[in-house]
């Protein structure tokens, strides 16, 4: 059974998409209009992450098809 949103699609990737490393400190929160928001445990991987943003989504994208994100973005958790 696929998730029915594309947050949930999305949190259902992740872990696989990006490995335990990357999993271990983020948390897939939300998305909005095709962006996908990620919460960072702090801000050493919220900029290192935004690099590799494109990368990611691309693999997302390839993983999901259509129902992948158009674009990533990073915050750092409160």
């Amino acid at each position: 059974m696929s998730p029915q949103t594309p947050l949930g699609a999305v949190q259902s990737v992740w872990d696989q998409v990006v490995g335990e490393r990357i999993a271990a400190v983020t948390e897939v929160i939300e998305e909005r209009e095709g962006v996908v928001t990620v919460a960072c445990s702090n801000t050493v991987w919220t900029q290192e992450l935004e690099l590799m943003a494109p990368r990611i989504t691309a693999s997302l994208r390839d993983e999901l098809g259509a129902s992948g994100p158009e674009k990533l973005r990073f915050r750092t958790a409160t």
